[in-house]
């Protein structure tokens, strides 16, 4: 099976973003998000409420906006595959989440509440895998992987390491946050099984740790599962210093790697989320101060149309170089807001 651009049929990416409004996400909200909501402080309680409670907000729709803000069916192999960057692959298990996030930007997806990945669509990835020995990581997502039973991912895990005993396997979820349950003995010795794995818990705000949130998370660390988390700047949510100066460094203190700051993706019904460019990006140069280089995430967004990832941090510190002295020199502020150069 060879990849090329938009060969592959991926209906729920080909409506309009005008469309897509009208397939409206479902609001669905986990009993343990609820429980975090209800014993958190009224500040806080508001953010967690904002990211999954719907608002008429989401009706609108902007004429930058797209279904598809990614540009992912440019790089489709499969309806449940996306090969966009050379060493890896995204695998779409399931359209149904835990709980559904207003900013969702695979809304067009995740609204149809598609069900488990069939196994003829599995046996295609495998297969595709098998034909292309350069991919060296595979992102298991949806949609929720945590949203299927144990014996569906544990089918879908043993068939992946049964291709590629290496492949290095990225279970992306919100489960540490919405449904710490189902971190068991069970899943956790399956999990441990199917190194190498790390669990990647998308995780936007200090209120989302609670008790059971952090008893999930050190479950994981416990049993030598790696996880690097990812968030989201959300207006209204997490667009401050501090707010994201206590994310980070709660992570790093539970053994959670900070990874990526995602600037908000152009998915239509989210321009309430979206924070100005200008604003994050002055944003991440106060996180820089304040943060140790194991604290502070990569700051990015996916460039839309299909651009890929792209690292903000180099919009955020453009200001900084002073002058660019020759093509082995440069001076540049520092911290302190003196120049430096640094020499042939």
């Amino acid at each position: 099976m060879s990849m090329k651009d938009g060969a592959v049929a991926n209906t729920w990416r080909t409506e309009s973003a005008a469309e897509s409004i009208k397939l409206r996400l479902p609001e669905a909200v986990s009993p343990a998000f609820i429980r975090l909501i209800e014993e958190a402080e009224e500040a806080d309680a508001k953010a967690l409420r904002r990211q999954v409670f719907a608002a008429e907000t989401e009706k609108i729709s902007l004429p930058y906006e797209s279904a598809d803000p990614l540009g992912e069916s440019r790089y489709c192999v499969t309806p449940f595959l996306v090969h966009q960057y050379t060493n890896r692959v995204l695998m779409l298990t399931s359209g149904r989440c835990l709980s559904y996030c207003r900013y969702c930007f695979r809304r067009g997806f995740t609204a149809r509440r598609q069900g488990w990945i069939p196994d003829t669509e599995i046996e295609k990835i495998t297969d595709y895998l098998k034909q292309n020995p350069d991919i060296k990581e595979i992102l298991v997502s949806g949609g929720d992987p945590m949203s299927g039973t144990l014996g569906q991912l544990e089918a879908l895990l043993k068939r992946l390491r049964q291709t590629s005993p290496e492949l290095l396997i990225r279970l992306c979820t919100r489960a540490p946050i919405f449904a710490p349950e189902l971190f068991t003995e069970e899943l956790l010795q399956l999990l441990k099984s199917m190194k190498p794995l790390w669990i990647i818990p998308h995780i936007n705000h200090p209120a989302e740790l609670g008790f059971e949130q952090k008893k999930a998370i050190d479950s994981c660390i416990n049993a030598g599962l790696p996880m690097q988390s990812q968030s989201v700047l959300l207006r209204g949510v997490n667009n401050s210093v501090e707010t994201l100066c206590a994310l980070f460094h709660t992570l790093v203190c539970m053994g959670v790697k900070p990874g990526y700051l995602f600037q908000m993706d152009l998915a239509p019904g989210t321009a309430e989320f979206r924070v100005p460019l200008s604003q994050a990006l002055g944003l991440w140069r106060e996180l820089r101060k304040k943060l140790s280089g194991l604290s502070l995430p990569q700051f990015a967004v996916d460039l839309p149309g299909g651009g890929g990832k792209f690292p903000l941090s180099i919009l955020a510190l453009y200001d900084t170089i002073v002058k660019k002295d020759d093509a082995d020199s440069f001076s540049a502020l520092g911290l302190d807001g003196k120049v430096y150069t640094y020499p042939v």
